[in-house]
This record gives structure tokens, sequence and C-alpha cells, in this order.
């Protein structure tokens, strides 16, 4: 896969910009049969035979349905005929909803019917596993494939796993787990891993061949020094035809090792090392599609467009968002920490 440069003149319209310019790996997952030897999405791993496969004990939430009482549905109804604009609560309305909240309970998510059925509200709750859940396999990375994949205490494979069930540790989602190893150090492997329960099938991945690709990305505008960041807000607010978005024209989507975060749904916030507190890395970015759309379109080797499916890998993360983890360098057996957007 190859991704279009940019036009000769889009750097120019930021002087400075191009000095802050940052590798990162895309991935280009799409589906394929893959090996254990391969970078790949959902495949099989180089596992030691001697090495306990990891299991999930974190409790993992489901949702609950709580019987409304008539009554209180009928006042709710009562207390929304008299609202005078259909946006703005009546008066009362909000207590009603703190009724509601506190007959459901703690993990209160809401309130409605299905299929015009009775009024229920929802709620979160956590369930232990009934015995630790052995994780799946998400991903393997080699350096060899990866140019931008870290390589802490000379590492040069990464593993990546998750418990395929809604948690609400850390960000709402699956619990990870991450290997890092030298692939020389593998000898005698894994024959078959054993398989756990599921929770959620959008956390399945597809099995997927890597097509990496190094390119440049740049910071995300409120990480920018503060001139930089300037003259992007004064681009953005004169839009026009030719101006492109600049998050959409230097920041790579989909799945990728390396490069910068996009904060654009809750702005930049620090990802400290949950260990010594220092600074951690982007290390990879675990993306619910492609969406290689415009500027990151790719196109294959041989010049045409790729037309290949803008969910390959089947995994959906939130909010059909991403997951970012972050790694630290500087401490031993590299402690991470997961952010989702």
């Amino acid at each position: 896969m190859i991704t279009p440069p940019l036009a000769p003149d889009v750097l120019a319209r930021y002087p400075g910009l191009e000095k802050l310019g940052r590798t990162a790996t895309r991935l280009h997952p799409r589906p394929g049969a893959v090996a254990a030897t391969d970078s790949h999405v959902g495949g099989p791993l180089l596992w030691p035979a001697d090495e306990p496969w990891p299991t999930c004990v974190t409790p993992y939430m489901v949702q609950e349905e709580v019987p409304i009482p008539v009554e209180l549905v009928a006042r709710m109804r009562a207390a929304e005929r008299g609202r005078r604009q259909s946006h703005i609560l009546a008066e009362g309305e909000i207590e009603l909803h703190q009724e509601i909240a506190a007959l459901v309970g703690p993990g209160f998510v809401g309130w409605g019917s299905r299929g015009g059925g009775p009024v229920v509200g929802y709620r979160y709750v956590p369930r232990p596993h009934l015995t630790p859940n052995p994780m799946m396999a998400l991903a393997q990375l080699r350096a060899q494939d990866v140019p931008d994949l870290p390589r802490p205490g000379g590492a040069d494979l990464l593993q990546v796993l998750w418990c395929p069930f809604e948690h609400s540790a850390g960000p709402w989602g699956p619990t990870v787990e991450l290997r890092w190893r030298r692939e020389a150090d593998l000898t005698d492997l894994l024959a078959e891993p054993p398989r756990g329960e599921v929770g959620t099938d959008g956390y399945v991945p597809r099995q997927c061949r890597l097509h990496p690709e190094q390119i440049v990305e740049y910071p995300y505008p409120e990480e920018l020094p503060e001139g930089l960041r300037r003259l992007v807000d004064e681009q953005d607010e004169e839009g026009g035809d030719d101006d492109e978005d600049y998050v959409d024209t230097f920041m790579a989507p989909g799945w990728k090792v390396g490069g910068y975060a996009d904060w654009s749904l809750t702005d930049p916030h620090p990802t400290p090392c949950p260990r010594c507190a220092g600074p951690t890395t982007l290390a990879l970015v675990i993306d619910s599609s492609e969406r290689g759309t415009g500027r990151w379109q790719p196109t294959r080797a041989d010049g045409e467009p790729d037309h290949d499916p803008y969910e390959p890998t089947g995994v959906v993360v939130g909010r059909h968002g991403a997951l970012r983890v972050f790694v630290c360098l500087s401490c031993p057996d590299v402690p991470f920490l997961l952010n989702q957007q």
C-alpha cells in the first residue's frame, strides 16, 4: 500500500511544521490467511510452550434491565407534555430523572422501552468470570516488518492480547496484555492456545495480513508551538474548497505504530507512565476503521486504488473509535497506558 505524497505547497502553508514531522507505520490490515511467523492482526502467535497463556480475572460489565413503575412513567410523560420547547426540560423533569436513576441503582445509563414493551431502566453491573478467561490474540508485530515499532531491551516482536468483554477498569472495553520478545529466543512453541469466552463480537478480529508503510505525520494542532497553532486556527477559519482540514491532512487514520496521537474527541491530556509518572510513547493505534479517504486513501503497489473493506479487521472500539497504547520505554517491563478516542 502506498499513501499519495503531500502536495508540494501544503507544508509551505505552515512554516516550521516540517521539522516537527515524525515517522509512523501505517499497518494497512487486509483480510487474508496468516502464519505464526507473520506480522498480523488476529492470527496465531509465536508463543513459548513453557509460558502460561494470559487470562483475565477482571470482572466484566453486563447490562441489566430494571422495571420502572407505571405511575412513575406516567408522571414522566406528563412532565414531558409540559415542555414549552421539545429540547428544554419542563419543571420537575430533572427531579423525575433523578428518581428513576435512584430506582435503577448504581451503573444507571438511561431508560426506555424496546419494541413497544414496558419501560425499563438500564444499568451496567460487574460480573466475575466463572474461571479465569483466556485472552484472545489481537495482533503480532515484528520490527523487521514495522520500522517504527519500539524495541525495549532489544525486543523485536510485540504481541497484543485482550479479553473480548466490556470492562470498566481503565477505558471502557477489553483488558489488554502486551508481550515484548526477541524472536530469536523463541524455539519450543505452543501448538494450540486455549480458547476463552467472548462477550462482544466487535472485539473478535478477522485474520488480516499487514501491508506496512512508513509515512510522516505531524502533531495534533493543540500540541503545536503557539505560532503554528494560531496559523492552523486561521487556516481553519478561512475554510474554502481548496483548504483541507489540518488533522485529515497531517495525521494518519487507521491502525498504525508510532507517530502522533489524534485528540479530536477529548483535546490533549497527559499520558503519564503508570509506574514512574514520566512521559510515554504512542506505540500502537487500534482503530475501528481505516477511513482511507482523500489524502490518506492508499493505492496498491501497481498504482491502482485500494478498494478493500472500510473495516477490514472487524474490530470496533468504543463508539466506532480507536484504542491507543502508550508505553514507557524508561521503566523495566515496559508499563503501558490505554487511551480511547
